[in-house]
């Protein structure tokens, strides 16, 4: 999965993502596909596909 920056919405939807999983955006590195987010105040980069993976596990499968 590639993800290209689409500016503004990009982050937007990330930052959705991740306060869905408890943590707080702060950046996307379009060129690494690198995600930066908080969690419990500690900086943490994930791998774009990581984070995705973990979303789709935790909020996905709580829809069901």
């Amino acid at each position: 999965m590639h993800l290209q920056d689409f500016g503004r919405g990009t982050r937007i939807e990330l930052s959705k993502m991740a306060k869905q999983l408890g943590m707080k955006f702060i950046g996307f590195n379009p060129s690494a596909q690198q995600v930066s987010l908080e969690i419990k105040g500690k900086g943490v980069t994930y791998p774009l596909q990581q984070f995705v993976q973990q979303y789709e596990q935790e909020c996905m499968t709580s829809f069901n």
